[in-house]
């Protein structure tokens, strides 16, 4: 008896002990979530360089038509990264309110009537559309605590989405060549009936007269589990847990749903901010992303010093002197696909060495260059000779050429860039320069 009563009391100071660590833990908290939201700042704007890179490998390595699919991952990246920032920096001003109204609370413990610089009337009257001071640093404090696991469980929720999605796409890519289309995108509309059939049942299921229904709760909580395994993958009981302690408390704090709003808002403001730096517009609107009429600094070397990626052909400046003009066109990665219907398959012969068929294949290529790139000089269609080519700034893979200009007249010229791939799938640039002669 003794001994069960030592065990109970000894549980009991373990418990205590338990409780008065994570009370203590609760209330040093800020200390490191100020310190990790300043951090975090800085090191999630880094971020919006990925979400660059990503676009560009999109830009360069997928077929056009699947350039929607490319806008869909990079931007809700983008806007996953923005309703990050917006989240710590809201936060890092939240805190640092609830810093001042903590201090302000040490030193006046409440508001005073009686030593009011106003009059006693207008002092009450203020006071009663005012918070207690004690309340507002509770639900400051509430509102900050909270920020962190909604934030990191987003970001955990959009990056195995957006690495899904991504590795999908490759591997479609890949098999697009020995299986059909149809079969390929089984998956996708496998995972887009049950996200159909789970939204309906969830909708259906908390409709008031429904919730005491056991079979039809049980059949909405199998459905939201195995559509979560599927969607989530080894990561869906941890996102299942935060959202649903926010869904369990959602009727006695609501606020979060309004600060959850907030984030989504300013998320989205800033998300379109920063899109403007990035290539993602080119992802939806690349049939009419160059207006022929307009003159871009992309188009010149002089100009184009803090673009990482082309775009475009490039010469070395808007306004010419040389009776030589370079032209570099990049060639995309998308385009290998396009050669193979455009071009001969390269013969491997095997009475020749690999060094004298390399040396074939890469003439052969050149020459495949020549098939579907087109320089139009005035209007008129000119012969240049390419020659493989990589960029030094951008390190992109291309071809360039050298064009006579020692004929050409005085004054604003235009050099046209066309890649025709066949049919409607076409792409052409308007480059125009200012030439003047040395004599």
């Amino acid at each position: 008896m003794e001994k069960k009563t030592n065990e109970i009391i000894g549980e009991t100071q373990y418990l205590g002990s338990s409780k008065s660590w994570l009370q203590k833990l609760k209330e040093e908290s800020w200390e490191a979530e100020l310190l990790v939201s300043t951090v975090s700042i800085l090191g999630t704007y880094q971020m919006f360089n990925l979400v660059n890179w990503s676009t560009n490998m999109f830009i360069d390595l997928l077929n056009p038509s699947q350039y929607y699919i490319g806008y869909f991952i990079v931007y809700f990246g983008l806007l996953a990264i923005s309703i990050l920032i917006s989240m710590f920096v809201i936060h890092f001003f939240l805190r640092a309110y609830w810093i001042g109204l903590v201090g302000l609370n040490s030193v006046f413990p409440d508001y005073s009537i009686k030593d009011s610089a106003y009059s006693k009337i207008y002092t009450e009257k203020i006071l009663s559309i005012l918070p207690k001071l004690k309340d507002s640093i509770q639900k400051v404090d509430e509102l900050c605590s909270v920020i962190f696991s909604a934030a990191f469980t987003f970001l955990l929720m959009y990056m195995y989405l957006g690495l899904f999605a991504s590795i999908y796409l490759l591997i479609f890519n890949l098999l697009s060549d020995y299986i059909q289309s149809y079969i390929l995108l089984i998956p996708v509309i496998l995972i887009g009936s049950s996200l159909f059939i789970q939204t309906a049942f969830t909708i259906i299921s908390n409709l008031k007269f429904n919730k005491e229904k056991r079979n039809l709760q049980i059949w909405n909580f199998k459905i939201v589990r195995f559509v979560s395994i599927i969607i989530y993958g080894p990561l869906y009981k941890s996102i299942l847990q935060v959202s649903m302690i926010f869904g369990s408390n959602f009727k006695k704090k609501k606020t979060l749903i309004y600060l959850i709003l907030l984030f989504l808002i300013s998320g989205m403001f800033v998300s379109i901010y920063q899109m403007t730096n990035t290539n993602i517009p080119y992802l939806i609107s690349r049939d009419s992303y160059f207006d022929e009429t307009k003159s871009y600094s992309s188009y010149y070397k002089t100009e184009n010093e803090y673009n990482n990626f082309l775009l475009n052909p490039e010469i070395d400046s808007d306004k010419v002197e040389s009776n030589i003009l370079k032209l570099f066109i990049p060639i995309f990665g998308h385009e290998k696909m396009a050669r193979q219907k455009i071009c001969e398959l390269f013969p491997k012969d095997p009475f020749k060495s690999l060094s004298d068929q390399r040396k074939q294949q890469r003439s052969q290529l050149l020459n495949c260059y020549h098939e579907y790139n087109f320089v139009f000089l005035n209007e008129e269609n000119i012969k240049v000779e390419f020659l493989r080519y990589n960029h030094p700034k951008t390190n992109q893979y291309g071809i360039i050429c050298y064009i006579e200009l020692s004929n050409l007249k005085f004054g604003l010229n235009k050099l046209d860039v066309k890649k025709k791939y066949g049919g409607n799938n076409n792409t052409e640039w308007t480059i125009p320069f200012y030439y003047i002669s040395k004599n």
